[in-house]
Order: C-alpha cells, then structure tokens, then sequence
C-alpha cells in the first residue's frame, strides 16, 4: 500500500469520500452553461443594434 492508498483509507475511515469526479463534472456542466449564455447575451447584442440609415442634423 502506498502513502496515496494509505491516505485514501484514512479518509475513508474518518468519514470522507472523494468527490473530485463529482466536482469537475459539476464545473463542466457550469462552464458549458455559462458559454451558452455569453453566447446567446452576445448573439442579442449584436443584432439589437440597429444601423443608422440616415443621420439627423436637427
């Protein structure tokens, strides 16, 4: 058994479960999310704008 095995058990006995997998997955699933929203807010920025066909000089 080496010191990662051996510090695993401990953790294993004092309770605690690696969660690691859980976490990353969790991020992923948050990064994706936040790439469609920047896109989609992106997306409505660029085609709110309308072009100035004319200008005025009241």
């Amino acid at each position: 058994m080496d010191s990662q095995d051996q510090y695993e058990a401990l953790l294993k006995a004092w309770g605690f479960e690696d969660r690691s997998v859980e976490r990353q997955a969790r991020r992923a699933k948050i990064a994706r999310a936040a790439k469609i929203v920047l896109s989609v807010c992106k997306d409505m920025i660029l085609h709110a704008r309308k072009p100035r066909s004319h200008a005025t000089s009241h």
